[in-house]
């Protein structure tokens, strides 16, 4: 049996192969960062036209289950989809960007490319990761949520742009919360 890692690898390895532009976000980039915990599936922002839609569904029909016309809605909508593996129950859930939020569309460019498990992947700055958490939590609060971002700042001391996270924090409307977890970290 694949293992859920070894899912995610291929998808990343397919995505990587069809220049299609994405970026790991959620509880898969807290663990870049430094917070370790399970999680059992991959969140991933992703620019896709509807041409590409077919492309990966394409790509992915070995390993994947993707329904093509849900994809083709989400993308349409700038919702998002999802893709089961058939070996392990690996979910991946897909977001389709939303050009009109200002602050996702700056959190894609700051993207970073690294290493992930053997494969090259786009991952979120760990102060994107924060302020995405501290946004999440405010839309459905969790104590994960909060807890990925404590980690994170703590793992990452010393190497976080504060101007950055303060500014964004402010016109997000997460500035308390920001607060309140760097006191607690």
């Amino acid at each position: 049996m694949v293992s859920e890692i070894e899912a995610y690898r291929g998808l990343l390895r397919i995505l990587n192969e069809s220049k299609i532009d994405y970026m790991i976000v959620g509880s898969f980039a807290a663990t870049q960062h430094g917070h370790i915990r399970t999680t059992h599936d991959l969140d991933l922002v992703i620019v896709l036209s509807n041409e590409q839609v077919d492309e990966l569904v394409s790509a992915l029909a070995d390993d994947f289950y993707v329904d093509r016309e849900s994809a083709h809605e989400a993308i349409e909508r700038r919702d998002m989809f999802n893709a089961i593996h058939f070996d392990n129950g690996a979910k991946v859930d897909f977001f389709a960007l939303n050009s009109d939020d200002e602050f996702k569309c700056v959190q894609f460019s700051r993207r970073r490319c690294i290493d992930f498990e053997g494969v090259m992947a786009c991952v979120e700055t760990p102060e994107d990761t924060i302020l995405s958490k501290l946004r999440w939590y405010c839309l459905t609060p969790s104590e994960r949520q909060l807890s990925d971002v404590q980690w994170v700042l703590k793992f990452q001391e010393g190497r976080l742009d504060w101007d950055y996270l303060t500014s964004w924090a402010k016109r997000i409307g997460v500035s308390e919360l920001l607060e309140q977890a760097k006191k607690e970290s």
